[in-house]
């Protein structure tokens, strides 16, 4: 007779080792939830409110409260078009991106200037709520009607010009001339895959997309990003530029807003051909000569451009994404240009 204790598993054995295993994963969870909720404390306890930061430019700074919360702005009082700037949108964006063109602006001209800290960016409240286009589009629309009040000039950056120009198609009254430098939605990829956005979710629910900015604001990690994908040579990313944004990123709850950001939940349906194309405010659109080192692609510029040669201008300009921030011709075509086209 065969002894088959040996050579088979008793319903009992494999019941315990089925039940150690489960115990051994449900403990391996807790512990990396336990760790994750532990360097998130760690990471908060350590953060400034983004109240406290240094100012982004040289002017006052006033708060107004919108839906969301308190947003902060800055503004130099004057005389004459109001002059409005509206920053990008990213993991580390508020408006010393746009510094060199205000303090231009600030010496050149008597005009009253404003600049706006989108909510949950720069000195603006951050909450932990759903960001999405309807309350930014909301918030600078509020913005002008009831803060700058008379009819404006608005120059944006980047995301920021979606925005700023749907709220120019949008209300008309409330805008007299818009400049557009390096406006996204004219490339033909728009945000992540669905697979990755997925993942971002899930990151974010986990608590691993928290621990994953703060680590990817380091400087060196932004010095590397600026270097990349924003500038044409590394040589022109200056220290100051780098300085702030891992400032402006390390607030607390400032992962909230960039995540929604990451996921492109903050990208309008087709803005080159439902916004871009249909504006009627006179609109000056500046993008690189040669963006192929840079984030960013503009290859249905030339459509938009054929689609409303009324109110749409054009120009190339040297350098890369940010090229008010570079030395030399970059900065000087760029600020002309803005000039010329906002004179009286």
């Amino acid at each position: 007779m065969s002894d088959t204790s040996s050579s088979a598993s008793t319903p009992s054995s494999c019941d315990g080792r089925s039940w150690s295993r489960l115990a051994w994963t449900v403990g391996a969870a807790a512990g990396t939830y336990a760790a994750v909720t532990g360097l998130q404390r760690l990471i908060r306890s350590q953060l400034p409110a983004a109240s406290t930061l240094p100012k982004a430019l040289s002017a006052e700074t006033r708060t107004v409260g919108l839906p969301g919360g308190n947003v902060n702005y800055y503004h130099r009082p004057g005389r004459g078009t109001p002059l409005v700037f509206v920053h990008s949108f990213n993991a580390a964006a508020s408006p010393f991106e746009l510094e060199p063109i205000f303090d231009h602006w600030a010496r050149e001209t008597e005009r009253p200037l404003y600049a706006i800290d989108w909510l949950g960016f720069g000195r603006s409240d951050r909450p932990d709520i759903d960001y999405r286009p309807d309350l930014y589009r909301s918030h600078l629309y509020t913005f002008l009607r009831d803060v700058v009040g008379d009819r404006a000039d608005v120059v944006a950056l980047s995301l920021g010009c979606e925005y700023a120009a749907s709220v120019a198609l949008q209300s008309a009254p409330r805008v007299r001339r818009l400049v557009l430098l390096n406006p996204t939605g004219l490339g033909r990829r728009r945000g992540p895959a669905p697979v990755a956005q997925t993942m971002i979710k899930a990151a974010d629910k986990t608590g691993l997309f928290e621990l994953l900015f703060y680590r990817l604001t380091r400087s060196a990690s932004l010095r590397d990003f600026y270097e990349r994908q924003v500038f044409v040579r590394k040589r022109d990313v200056p220290d100051a530029l780098v300085d702030y944004a891992h400032v402006t990123s390390h607030a607390r709850g400032a992962h909230h807003a960039p995540r929604r950001f990451v996921d492109g939940s903050l990208f309008l349906d087709d803005v080159a051909a439902d916004v871009y194309a249909r504006l009627y405010a006179p609109t000056l659109l500046l993008t690189p000569a040669d963006p192929a080192s840079t984030v960013q692609t503009f290859e249905r510029l030339p459509d938009v451009l054929q689609s409303n040669g009324r109110d749409l201008s054009h120009r190339n300009l040297p350098g890369g994404l940010l090229p008010h921030w570079e030395a030399g011709a970059a900065r000087a075509e760029t600020l002309a240009a803005i000039d010329a086209f906002l004179s009286p």
